[in-house]
């Protein structure tokens, strides 16, 4: 086993307080057999909504998650129907209003780039709306230019080749800039989120739980207590970050894939699953929260 402490950093899972300028983008957590690896997933994000990725972190939550989404939401819907995905709209932002179209010359100059991409091999597929290695690592590593919001008449001066270059960049630029570049600054991350989106969380909760929506006997008081530690922690500056490099405690798998329909376009990011009793036992503490990104690796953030 090796895990790396990294006490002392600060950072997080997510990256709320930061726009993103790509379209809405997920990040899956794709099901372990529990019963036999001890892995289970450790959390689903859709960073388009950054404040419902908060509903999946206590482990015996999966059951009753899309009642409390419901309630956040305040939309009435069924407690016993599945949860649909976030739908993708084409050139959104994380709060899924339509960006404005960006300084002419700022799109222009966006333009004539992706006319330019679309000419070479390197993005042979992406003119086909796939991202390979060659396009991710491109974006991964920021040596394309940042690609802004066209709109209608813009988007209309690309071919259909070239329009999937652009989605496709832009859609990978999305996923890449969400995700933390340093551990302080994953940790910093996971701060704002908690700090931002619990005490509202909590108090909906609490009101759940007073007006009989949300059942005590689905373990909601356990939650709301979670939470409250997880508060108490970012306010009082003693969550910790811990790097890990076993695969016995924490799997992650990178996808950065695009898909292109009807509503535009939507991106894969990382798949993170858990060990949550070999976590919990290394780590002497059940308050934890696992999280990766492709430039910190895989981590632990504690309190």
């Amino acid at each position: 086993m090796s895990v790396i402490n990294a006490a002392g950093s600060q950072a997080g899972f997510l990256r709320p307080v930061r726009p993103n300028p790509g379209p809405a983008t997920d990040v899956f957590a794709k099901k372990a057999d529990n019963a036999t690896t001890g892995f289970r997933p450790a959390s689903t994000v859709e960073l388009s909504d950054r404040a419902k990725a908060l509903l999946a972190k206590a482990e015996h939550e999966s059951a009753v998650a899309s009642r409390l989404a419901a309630h956040l939401a305040g939309g009435g819907r069924n407690p016993a129907a599945p949860m649909p995905p976030l739908a993708a709209t084409q050139w959104t932002d994380t709060d899924g209003v339509s960006s404005k179209p960006t300084a002419s010359k700022q799109a222009l100059e966006s333009i004539a780039a992706v006319k330019e991409w679309a000419k070479s091999d390197v993005f042979r597929n992406a003119a086909n709306a796939v991202a390979d290695d060659q396009v991710r690592t491109l974006v991964r590593d920021g040596r394309l230019s940042q690609l802004p919001a066209l709109d209608d008449d813009q988007l209309n001066q690309l071919s259909e080749a070239e329009r999937n270059v652009y989605g496709t960049v832009r859609s990978l630029q999305g996923l890449y800039d969400g995700m933390p570049k340093t551990m302080d600054q994953a940790l910093a991350d996971r701060k704002a989120v908690v700090l931002e989106a619990y005490p509202d969380e909590i108090d909906r909760m609490r009101s759940g739980l007073a007006s009989g929506f949300l059942k005590k006997e689905d373990g909601w008081e356990d939650i709301i207590a979670s939470r409250e530690s997880e508060l108490a922690a970012a306010r009082q500056g003693t969550m910790t970050i811990h790097a890990v490099n076993d695969s016995n405690l924490v799997q992650s798998k990178g996808e950065f894939t695009v898909a292109r329909d009807g509503n535009g376009w939507s991106a894969r990011g990382i798949t993170v699953n858990s060990n949550a009793a070999a976590l919990q036992e290394t780590f002497g503490t059940r308050n934890l929260q696992v999280g990766s990104s492709p430039y910190t690796g895989d981590y632990v953030i504690t309190w």
